[in-house]
């Protein structure tokens, strides 16, 4: 009876997953790794890594310029070269894992070059999709943006997981901004929190494989955002909903303004450049607590639709 449940098992065909992602500190490929944790010890499971790679590595730490010049490139999902693919793109795949990080509210720039690439339609069209970001606190505007990208490659969006830093707002613009630029991820000026995912919500993180790994095999992902969501996969605050509302209005006419004095690097729009990376701190700082303030009054004069829009925000349809 025992040697016929593992000749059974034999049988079953290999689960696939393929996960195509972007990390330049290695924070997001932490989550990955943290997140499939459970598949990874899985021998009917076989996973397959593809680091997206710019053909010109972008610096880390980051210079205040390179920071604040690649804003209006990545609102307006501008392609930039990568590094050649090591990946068969007629392999067939039960899942994909689409892990990025947003810049500017928008798809960080390698994932969104990947995206419109060949090699993307191809990997990507009729397959299922599960979406984990790694971030400071604002994810909205760029899983919007990779919506679209799926819906035009015919992919199936059946899942999005969510990593982000559970700092206030106002102290987590300082410690990304000490760890983007300075490289300091821990203990800036003796006062500030390390920046970043949790350890523990990294340590956790394997719950959220098993949910993924029993809809892989039963191919069944009807209920798997449900699932994935009552375990703290998306945590939508009213704060960041409206702060982000009002960054997703304003980014495309900065970005505008910016590129009507030439493209990336060009000395024409530094002074452009410098003013919005001046301004933007400077607007978090100051709007952060009249935001706190309103998003505490509002949602209860517009009760019915902040619930409308958290419950839109925390599926995978594209409206």
């Amino acid at each position: 009876m025992q040697n016929g449940f593992f000749f059974l098992l034999l049988l079953q065909p290999m689960k696939k997953i393929l996960v195509i992602y972007y990390t330049q500190t290695g924070q997001l490929h932490k989550a990955v790794k943290s997140t499939l944790a459970p598949l990874e010890k899985d021998d009917s499971v076989s996973i397959s890594y593809l680091h997206i790679k710019p053909a010109t590595p972008y610096p880390y730490p980051w210079s205040y310029m390179e920071f604040f010049d690649i804003f209006p490139e990545t609102v307006q999902g501008t392609s930039i070269e990568l590094e050649p693919f090591s990946i068969d793109t007629k392999e067939e795949y039960d899942l994909i894992i689409l892990a990025y990080q947003p810049w500017f509210l928008s798809i960080c720039v390698p994932i969104n070059s990947f995206l419109l690439t060949k090699e993307a339609e191809e990997l990507l069209k009729n397959k299922n999709v599960i979406t984990i970001i790694a971030c400071r606190n604002m994810w909205l505007g760029s899983q919007e943006k990779a919506k679209v990208h799926l819906k035009r490659l015919k992919a199936n969006l059946v899942g999005n997981v969510t990593f982000v830093d559970k700092a206030g707002n106002l102290t987590s613009i300082i410690t990304v901004l000490a760890f983007v630029l300075k490289g300091v991820k821990e203990n800036f000026l003796g006062i500030f929190p390390k920046y970043g995912v949790s350890d523990k919500d990294l340590d956790e993180a394997y719950k959220f494989g098993d949910v993924i790994s029993k809809h892989l095999k039963s191919g069944d992902y009807a209920s798997q955002q449900t699932e994935l969501n009552k375990l703290g996969a998306i945590n939508i605050k009213s704060n960041l909903l409206m702060m982000e509302g009002r960054g997703r209005a304003l980014f495309p006419l900065y970005a505008r303004y910016i590129t009507k004095k030439g493209g990336r690097g060009s000395k024409e729009r530094r002074t452009r450049v410098r003013i919005f990376g001046i301004a933007l701190p400077t607007a978090i700082l100051l709007m952060s607590p009249f935001i706190a303030i309103l998003s505490r009054l509002v949602p209860l004069i517009l009760r019915k639709k902040f619930k409308k829009e958290i419950e839109y925000y925390s599926q995978n349809t594209l409206k």
